[in-house]
C-alpha cells in the first residue's frame, strides 16, 4: 500500500529553520554526470537520469537524458577537473541542448577541440 505524505514547510526539530517544499522541488539538480572523454563512447563514470552517451569525435560528446527535460531552456554547468596550464587549461561549453539530450564541447585555450578525461555536467530544470 502507497503512502503521501503532503506537506507546505519542512522545519528542523528546533522550528528556526524551515522551508518551502516548492523550493526544494524547484532547486534539485535534474541530471548530472562525470564522463571520461578520452575513452571510446565518452565513457560515464557515475550519473543521475542519464540513459547514455557518445562521442562525436575529438571534444564533442552528447549526453542523452533518460527523462525528458519540459524544453531546451535548461541551465547547464560543466567542468573539467583536468585542466592545467601545462596540458592547455581544458574547458567544455555548451555545443547545443534539447529536450533529451545535451551536447558538449571540449576546448583547450587556443579554442581547438580536445578531449576532457575528467568531465562533469549537471543540469537544472524542469523535467516533462
Amino acid at each position: 500500500m502507497a503512502s503521501i505524505l503532503r506537506v507546505n514547510t519542512l522545519t528542523d526539530a528546533s522550528s528556526g529553520n524551515s522551508i518551502a517544499t516548492s523550493v526544494l522541488h524547484n532547486g534539485i539538480t535534474r541530471t548530472w554526470a562525470s564522463f571520461d572523454g578520452t575513452a571510446a563512447g565518452a565513457t560515464i563514470g557515475d550519473s543521475f537520469n542519464v540513459s547514455s552517451s557518445d562521442d562525436d569525435g575529438t571534444g564533442d560528446y552528447g549526453i542523452n537524458f533518460t527523462s525528458n527535460f519540459n524544453n531546451a531552456d535548461y541551465s547547464s554547468t560543466f567542468g573539467d577537473g583536468e585542466g592545467t596550464a601545462s596540458s592547455g587549461l581544458r574547458f567544455l561549453m555548451d555545443a547545443g541542448s534539447t529536450t533529451s539530450s545535451q551536447e558538449i564541447y571540449g576546448r583547450n585555450v587556443s579554442n581547438s577541440a580536445q578531449d576532457c578525461a575528467a568531465a562533469s555536467m549537471s543540469i537544472n530544470g524542469d523535467l516533462a
